[in-house]
């Protein structure tokens, strides 16, 4: 018996470090300095935030845009930046994803959401077509062929992300709060 219980203990205290990396696996790293900055421990880190607006989309989904400051009390270093939620409701529940995008990245992203809006079926000489502009927070803006109309997709998070899909003339309405969250950030940083 103390046999049996000695190789199950040890079977355990093996089987622990697989364990501790399967678990961190399962953590999400921090891709964006706001993720990084907002997972300090140790100190008080105060959120601020600025509701901007959101986008009805199709088929029950939607984006939320809100404008981001984070103040690390300590230091008094700041930083700064948006959230994009796609949101999906569902009759059983409801589904929804943030993706956080740094300040720096802003002006890419509306460039991205600027050229993918006029890509048209005639960039590729197969059927259908996709254009992607992809973030570091996990944030992917997508524009794609449906049939013979052009449509657009928000979608936040990879695994277990959210997408909230749009007819293409709706994305400009995407990228205009994305402007507005910027504009607001611009105004408390000056």
């Amino acid at each position: 018996m103390k046999k049996l219980l000695v190789a199950a203990s040890l079977c355990v205290l093996v089987s622990m470090p697989a364990l501790a990396q399967n678990l961190e696996d399962a953590v999400p790293e921090a891709k964006t300095k706001l993720e990084q900055f907002s997972t300090k421990t140790g100190v008080v880190i105060i959120r601020g935030f600025h509701k901007i607006g959101s986008v009805q989309g199709l088929y029950g989904t939607s984006v939320n845009i809100e404008a981001k400051e984070f103040t690390n009390v300590t230091d008094g270093k700041k930083q700064y930046g948006i959230t994009i939620e796609s949101f999906k409701e569902d009759g059983r529940y409801d589904n929804k994803h943030t993706s956080f995008i740094d300040y720096d990245e802003i002006d890419s992203l509306i460039k991205g959401i600027e050229y993918i809006s006029k890509v048209k079926s005639s960039v590729t000489k197969l059927e259908d077509f996709q254009a992607d502009y992809s973030t570091r927070g996990d944030l992917k803006i997508s524009t794609f062929s449906s049939g013979d109309r052009i449509m657009a997709a928000v979608t936040s998070g990879n695994i277990g992300g959210v997408a909230a899909y749009f007819n293409i003339e709706d994305l400009e309405k995407v990228k205009n709060l994305i402007k507005q969250a910027k504009a607001k950030i611009d105004e408390i940083r000056a």
